[in-house]
Order: structure tokens, then C-alpha cells, then sequence
């Protein structure tokens, strides 16, 4: 039963990990544990880091239930009635002392400290003279930005924030421990998690340049709409000139943000052609009158040409020749998790777990669909934070799916797997459907489910702080 998953030695240890996949939010942990979550049921994916944080953390939570259980058994000795009260009560002992430690913790610590150490990069960044470059938007940064680092990097110094660390205190971290005063440019990916995030990054990191790599319903537990987060977006341009600003050609961004717009297609006055994907990545040919650059990328997928021109567009305003660009161009590979390539036992997989938007699911099946295989299999769980737009994104996904002609089609179960089988009804999907219970089991035995000549595509996850 639900309920014993609370009295059980693992209760605290579970309480801890899902603190920290909260990044230890005290009011979205309370909220969770408002929903009344199986315990027993939680962790499927993921494992507690034991950063010191975590330690404390563990170290409260046990101590706190190790006092009770004496308490009750005690009490159980003697036999008082309180002894069944403090029974009752252990669960939510252990909750409330989480919680008002780590609201204290963040309050009393934390904070004060993170303040002083995003005060000492704002000084360091006003003696640091490289170029700025800001990437934003739903999707597609740390590509963007890893595309910015390979290119640019074969003419100029180079540093850019590192992984996925996007938020204020990691670039203030970032400055302060890794940036030395030789670098000619300087890229940050701007993390937006709720209005007013993308204006406190600019604020921080001044930039002179921008990209915006597109939008799509992501945190709309935070955003009511689209609307909300172009308008987010569109503050960029309080600090960033119209002719330095580059943005996705999606309707929504060109009609909140003035820049330079970019496409698969073209760039301005530059245009692609002579378009393939294989396994081995993606060659094209970018003109502009007499000016021809025969370009190839590791990257897989039509989607890719779009930012890699943006990127092209960028390194010639910054100076860098046509040969640095198409060396720069040829050295990106797929990113880890982001239509990354792999062969096992003859069959092909892409692996696009990172993905979390509904354009990456949209990429993701067009090339699915473009690439050859004699069976193709698709896997999603579906995409969480879509807010009031959960059912029409899933209903979209689903008719997406049904219009790609796929063989086989393997949903993780979960709160939105019914929608997304309305969505292939709808779209009179007839290949098979597969509804997995056990991720991580399916996950590990991809093997088994394979057979030379298949593509396999696994598109996003779904972490254990979701339902």
C-alpha cells in the first residue's frame, strides 16, 4: 500500500533524492509531497549524488527518524498509547525537519553566499574584454553554444559556460574559476525558468551579441504561455543591437524579436543547397552570389542547418577566414544525448534523451524518417513541463508519430501516454504499439528488442519528480 512506503528505512533517503531533483526548492518539495506520492514507487531513473548538501541533508532526515523510532518503541515498552501516535507522526517528522532545514540552509547559507560570489564576477567581467555572445531560448542552446566553441575556436580564444550550467550563480562560478583575461570571446548560455530569469542574465553578462535558438512550451508550470516566454526572450533586445541579434525563423520570435533570421534554408543573403543526411553526418552548400562554401557537419539532421549558418554568420563578422569556418564546421560531432549516433549488433540507434520540446520531437522524427532502415522503432515517454499546453502538445506528438509511417512505437507509461495514444488514433497510426512500465529495464536491454537494419530512436526522458 501507499501508505507503509512512508514507514520504511528508505523514507529518508527517498525524501533527499527528490530534495535534489527539486535543486533543493523547499516550496516545490512541499508541493510534491502534497500530491501524496507513492515512495515506494519514486526512484526509476535517477540516484542521489552525494554532494556534501545531500550528506547533511541525509544526515537530518536519519537522525530525525532514528529519534522517533526509538521514541515509539519506547513508548511501545511501557505501553502508552503515545506510542502509536508517535508512529503515525514519524513521516511527517522526518518531512517537516527536511524541509525547515533546507529552507534555512538556503536562507542562513546559501544565499549570502552565492550573493558574494555573483558580486565578485560583476567586478571581474568589467575588466574582461571579450566579446559576449548570449544564446537563448527553449531548445537547441547548449548546441548553439557548442557549435559557437568549435567554430570560433579556430580563430579566436575561446571559453564558454560549461554543460548545462545556465543559471546566474554558474556563470558567476564560471567567471570567477575558469575565465582568464586572454579570451577574445565569451559565450553564455542563458537558462530561463521563470519571467524576468533572461533580463537578470543580460544584466550579469552584458552582451554585445545574441542568439535566439528557438521556442517552444517549456516550465509552463512557470510561464502561463508562449506568449509569456517570447516576451521573456524579446528583452534581449534592450542590450543587444538588431544587427547583432540572430533569431530561429519561427513567427512567434520574428514578431517579438528585429534580427538577422535564420533558417535551414538561408541567412540574409546567403543561401543552402545540394542538402544530404546519412549516419555520418550532414553536407550542404551555402552560396551568396559568386561566394560558395562546401560545408560538412557530424551533426545529424536538417534541423542542424539552421544554427550551424547562424554560427557561419557569426565567425565572419568576427573575422574569421572561410577555410577556419569550414575546418570549424567539419570538427562538430553529435552531442552526447542529442541525436547521438550508435551502432549495436547491426542496427542503428539515435539517441535524443536530452531533448525535452516538442520542435526537438518534430526534428527528431523528420529524420528518423528520412534516414534508411529497414524497421523503424520510436521511443518516448512524452515531455513534461508543458503546463495548460499538456494535451495539445502530446495530441500533436502523437500525430506527428502516425505521419512519419513508423513500424513500431514504444511509449514509457506514464501521465501523458494517454494523450499521446488519442494523438496516434487520431492520426490512424497502424504500426505496433508497445506501452513500457519499466523504463530503466527496457533501457538496458535494448539489445533484445533489435535486429540488423533497424533505427531506433529514443527521444527525451522523464525524470523521477514527475508522474
Amino acid at each position: 500500500m501507499k501508505l507503509f512506503s512512508y514507514f520504511t528505512p528508505k523514507t529518508p533517503y527517498i525524501l533527499v533524492y527528490m530534495l535534489q531533483q527539486f535543486e533543493y526548492n523547499p516550496s516545490k518539495f512541499l508541493n510534491w509531497i502534497f500530491t501524496y506520492p507513492d515512495l515506494s514507487n519514486i526512484q526509476k531513473r535517477g540516484k542521489l549524488e552525494l554532494t556534501a548538501r545531500a550528506k547533511l541533508m541525509l544526515a537530518i532526515g536519519y537522525f530525525i527518524w532514528i529519534i522517533n523510532v526509538f521514541f515509539v518503541v519506547y513508548n511501545t515498552i511501557i505501553m502508552s498509547v503515545t506510542a502509536i501516535i508517535g508512529l503515525i507522526m514519524i513521516p511527517n517528522i522526518v518531512i517537516f525537519s527536511l524541509f525547515i532545514s533546507d529552507y534555512l540552509l538556503q536562507s542562513v547559507v546559501v544565499n549570502p553566499a552565492q550573493n558574494k560570489e555573483i558580486t565578485k564576477a560583476k567586478q571581474k567581467l568589467k575588466t574582461l574584454k571579450g566579446v559576449r555572445i548570449a544564446v537563448i531560448g527553449s531548445f537547441g542552446k547548449t548546441t548553439m553554444k557548442d557549435l559557437l566553441n568549435t567554430v570560433l575556436s579556430e580563430g579566436k580564444k575561446v571559453a564558454v559556460t560549461p554543460g548545462n550550467k545556465n543559471v546566474l550563480i554558474s556563470h558567476a562560478r564560471w567567471i570567477n574559476r575558469d575565465v582568464d583575461e586572454d579570451k577574445e570571446v565569451l559565450v553564455f548560455e542563458y537558462g530561463e525558468s521563470e519571467p524576468g530569469d533572461i533580463n537578470k542574465l543580460a544584466n550579469f553578462s552584458k552582451p554585445s551579441i545574441a542568439v535566439v535558438t528557438g521556442i517552444a512550451p517549456v516550465h509552463m508550470d512557470s510561464y502561463p504561455n508562449l506568449n509569456s516566454i517570447a516576451k521573456d526572450f524579446a528583452c534581449i533586445s534592450d542590450f543587444v543591437k538588431t544587427e547583432d541579434t540572430y533569431i530561429n525563423n519561427q513567427e512567434l520570435l520574428t514578431s517579438k524579436i528585429q534580427g538577422n533570421i535564420y533558417s535551414s534554408s538561408n541567412i540574409g543573403k546567403w543561401e543552402t543547397n545540394n542538402v544530404s543526411t546519412t549516419f555520418e553526418g550532414t553536407n550542404f552548400t551555402l552560396t551568396n552570389g559568386d561566394e560558395s562554401l562546401k560545408i560538412h557537419t557530424g551533426l545529424l539532421g536538417i534541423h542542424n542547418i539552421g544554427p550551424i549558418i547562424a554560427v557561419i554568420a557569426i565567425a565572419k563578422k568576427l573575422g574569421l577566414k572561410n577555410e577556419q569556418i569550414i575546418t570549424g564546421v567539419a570538427k562538430t560531432l553529435p552531442f552526447e544525448h542529442r541525436m547521438e549516433p550508435r551502432q549495436l549488433q547491426g542496427a542503428w540507434i539515435i539517441d535524443d534523451t536530452y531533448n525535452g520540446n516538442i520542435e526537438g520531437m518534430r526534428a527528431g522524427l523528420a529524420l528518423l524518417k528520412e534516414l534508411p532502415g529497414k524497421r523503424k522503432i520510436y521511443v518516448t515517454p512524452g515531455l513534461v513541463d508543458q503546463g495548460n499546453e499538456t494535451d495539445s502538445v502530446h495530441l500533436e506528438l502523437g500525430n506527428l508519430i502516425s505521419a512519419t509511417n513508423l513500424d513500431k512505437v514504444v511509449l514509457m507509461k506514464n501521465s501523458v501516454t494517454d494523450i499521446i495514444l488519442k494523438g496516434l488514433k487520431g492520426g490512424n497510426y497502424s504500426g505496433e504499439i508497445v506501452i513500457e512500465s519499466n523504463p530503466l529495464e527496457y533501457y538496458s536491454n535494448l539489445e533484445h528488442y533489435l535486429a540488423a537494419g533497424d533505427v531506433l530512436m529514443l527521444q527525451n526522458d522523464w525524470p523521477d519528480s514527475y508522474k
